[in-house]
């Protein structure tokens, strides 16, 4: 569930999402994959082995060489622990993301900076031109911390 202040307040998304008497969890992880397991389905794997809905947020794949996946994984907690488990034993390397973007929307100007060097796409301004963050599509590559005049882009560690 995300929780959005008003314009002047800052802006933050809790992990958790309750569906039912569940509680599912958000995971975003970084997977390298070595040249021989490129082929794996892994979102096919997570999705139809252990119920998790997957979203690739960043893909970087170089056949007969290495690729890089950011995604994110909903789904229960012992589920997302099993799966994780599961795909270090097909000899991928998993890094847990757990940095978050934070923005002081008090000393926010909308000007659009950070919107410019956001590559992908979780930055933008409304029609009004007041910045909105679309936090789903963040990968936390921290482009926008340097880019912002401000300072009001900061990484929660």
């Amino acid at each position: 569930m995300s929780k959005k202040k008003d314009k002047n307040k800052t802006l933050e998304t809790s992990e958790l999402v309750v569906s039912g008497l569940n509680t599912r969890t958000r995971k975003r992880v970084i997977l390298s994959f070595p040249p021989s397991v490129l082929q794996t389905p892994i979102t096919y794997i997570l999705a139809k082995e252990y119920d998790i809905a997957s979203n690739i947020l960043r893909a970087e794949i170089a056949p007969e060489e290495t690729g890089k996946l950011v995604i994110e994984m909903d789904g229960l907690p012992d589920k997302l622990e099993e799966a994780i488990k599961r795909i270090k034993e097909h000899g991928i390397e998993v890094t847990e993301i757990a940095r978050k973007v934070i923005f002081n929307m008090d000393k926010c100007t909308h000007c659009g900076v950070c919107v410019s060097v956001c590559l992908a796409g979780a930055l933008k301004l409304d029609e009004e031109y007041h910045l909105q963050f679309i936090e789903p599509k963040c990968t936390v590559c921290e482009m926008c911390v340097p880019a912002c005049p401000f300072n009001v882009v900061n990484i929660d560690i």
